[in-house]
């Protein structure tokens, strides 16, 4: 009735309490004053900040080429996303360090108010390690091949894997016994790089056999056989030669090798050492690339040998740095939230996730792969697993049959009675 109090002060003082003249100027009133209703609310539809119609702050944000993602769970969560993405293009530039700090801190902290809960904490300054936020350019990671894929390593096979990173990665290799019989003296070679290395000892069913870069210095090779070191009995060449002429002088030291950007050729064969197991398994001399096992209309006669069945698998590990990627880490080791609400908080939590990983990944470099990571606390505790014996074990014994008493034997004086004897 606001407005029917204000086109009444317009009138002289005789005809404002008239009950006609208050009718007809309420009439007007009304109307008047739906029509301010109208104009507050088209006006608030033009602020971001204050409608609370979800579809009218879409349209808004469309004239920037921002629209919702299916990870955002009402107005507030929406709202926090193009506030982090408009401060990052616009006023910082989007792909710098300093744009995807910011970009990364505005939407989590807008995310958590609005979503009620708090597990990711300020970003305020990037870490230089684990305990804080730490964007990671060409990150390392883990990577591993078995080898083959299935089954065992048949002696002269060649497998590949492929180093994807942007340097040469050291790598270690796992050697795991699979067959009824041992391997003996089992050589890796790296046909790509020349680096290969040789266990001068056997690795029987279900022991494994590690060789890696040592822990102390990774330059140099470590072996380990089901927890004793074994690292005396390794023998490395950096540029092992193929062929009669080989396998050349080995290394004055244990150098570790590093697979080659891109595919690796891996080559293993049973070569014959001095003061080693293994006749009739190894071979006495060194192959070359085209010597390989018999196999019907696929091999030739002169550059075959005796199929000889598979006694060892292997595990090939290496640390590769990813190029054109960068990763984003943020510490999330507690979650906070109401009372009773612990799921719709676990939810949540995801969605921030979801929706970091998103926003960065829109607003950093064209051509860049992103990651982002919220670390739970955890805790680990590694354990090495061994074969210590397989069940049911099976006891056998040998022993003459017949009589259950000595047979008779020559006669020795004071050994043998004289009943028990015969002349010899």
């Amino acid at each position: 009735m606001m407005r029917t109090d204000a086109v009444l002060s317009h009138l002289p003082t005789l005809y404002r309490e008239g009950e006609v003249v208050g009718a007809f100027a309420g009439t007007w009133g009304v109307q008047l004053d739906g029509l301010d209703e109208a104009g507050v609310s088209v006006q608030r539809a033009h602020w971001f900040d204050s409608t609370p119609d979800l579809d009218e702050a879409v349209a808004l944000a469309a004239l920037l080429d921002i629209g919702p993602e299916a990870f955002h769970a009402g107005l507030g969560e929406f709202r926090a996303w193009v506030h982090a993405l408009v401060r990052a293009r616009l006023q910082l530039g989007a792909v710098t360090r300093e744009a995807l700090r910011v970009l990364v801190a505005d939407y989590a902290a807008g995310f958590q108010r609005a979503a009620g809960i708090a597990a990711v904490a300020p970003v305020d300054a990037w870490a230089p390690d684990a305990a804080g936020p730490q964007l990671l350019d060409n990150p390392p990671r883990s990577r591993a091949a078995r080898l083959p894929g299935a089954g065992g390593w048949e002696p002269l096979a060649q497998l590949e894997v492929d180093n994807g990173g942007m340097d040469p990665a050291p790598w270690a290799v796992v050697l795991r016994g699979v067959g009824d019989a041992p391997e003996h003296s089992p050589l890796v070679v790296n046909r790509t790089t020349g680096h290969a290395v040789l266990f001068r000892g056997s690795v029987a069913l279900g022991q494994r056999l590690t060789i890696a870069p040592s822990a102390a210095d990774r330059s140099v090779l470590h072996a380990d056989l089901d927890g004793a070191d074994v690292t005396e009995r390794l023998t490395v060449w950096t540029d092992l030669v193929a062929g009669a002429g080989g396998p050349g002088e080995p290394a004055p030291s244990l150098a570790a090798g590093a697979l080659a950007r891109g595919r690796n050729t891996l080559w293993f064969l049973p070569l014959a050492t001095y003061d080693a197991p293994g006749l009739g398994r190894y071979l006495l001399a060194m192959a070359d690339d085209t010597l390989a096992q018999g196999r019907f209309d696929t091999t030739t006669f002169d550059r075959s040998l005796f199929a000889q069945p598979a006694q060892m698998a292997a595990r090939v590990a290496w640390v590769e740095a990813q190029p054109a990627t960068l990763e984003i880490r943020l510490p999330a080791h507690a979650l906070v939230t109401d009372p009773g609400l612990t799921e719709d908080g676990v939810l949540a939590r995801g969605r921030l996730e979801a929706g970091l990983d998103a926003a960065v990944d829109r607003t950093a470099g064209a051509g860049v792969g992103t990651d982002v990571v919220l670390r739970a606390l955890t805790d680990r505790q590694p354990g090495d697993a061994r074969l210590v014996g397989i069940w049911p074990r099976t006891f056998r014994s040998a022993g003459p049959t017949g009589a259950d008493s000595l047979p008779d034997s020559g006669a020795s004086f004071d050994v043998t009675d004289f009943d028990s004897s015969v002349l010899t």
